[in-house]
């Protein structure tokens, strides 16, 4: 009886710890790193990020379409990676993934400028890292 049960315990943890790390925002190999509110008066959020080498981002928009003019991603060590962007991303979409410059590495957090407008509801960005 005692080895059934190891064994179904073998067989099971992988799931559970996939689901696991599943709810903890982890899903498909992204990892959920922070979002920031669009509330029409700024024109850009800083959304901070834990840490970890990662070496791509995505931002996801809800609650309303944001046009990004411009994303500023800081690293760890000091660096900085300034990238124009023209694009506006509607609701419910993802921008493509955006890889880092030499490879793996550090975010601090990312600045996203964005287009003034107003909305019934205030946008949400989050921001995606892929390690």
């Amino acid at each position: 009886m005692t080895w059934f049960v190891v064994m179904i315990v073998v067989t099971v943890s992988p799931y559970l710890t996939g689901q696991y790390r599943a709810g903890r925002g982890t899903v498909g190999g992204w990892q959920h790193l922070g979002e920031a509110h669009v509330d029409g008066r700024a024109d850009h959020d800083r959304i901070q990020v834990g840490g970890g080498p990662f070496t791509a981002f995505q931002l996801a928009v809800t609650n309303g379409a944001i046009g990004f003019e411009r994303i500023v991603v800081h690293f760890r060590n000091g660096g900085q990676e300034v990238l124009p962007v023209s694009m506006v991303v509607r609701s419910g979409s993802r921008t493509p993934a955006i890889p880092l410059r030499g490879g793996e590495r550090e975010i601090s957090n990312v600045e996203v400028w964005y287009q003034k407008g107003s909305w019934s509801e205030r946008p949400r960005v989050d921001l995606f890292g892929k390690r």
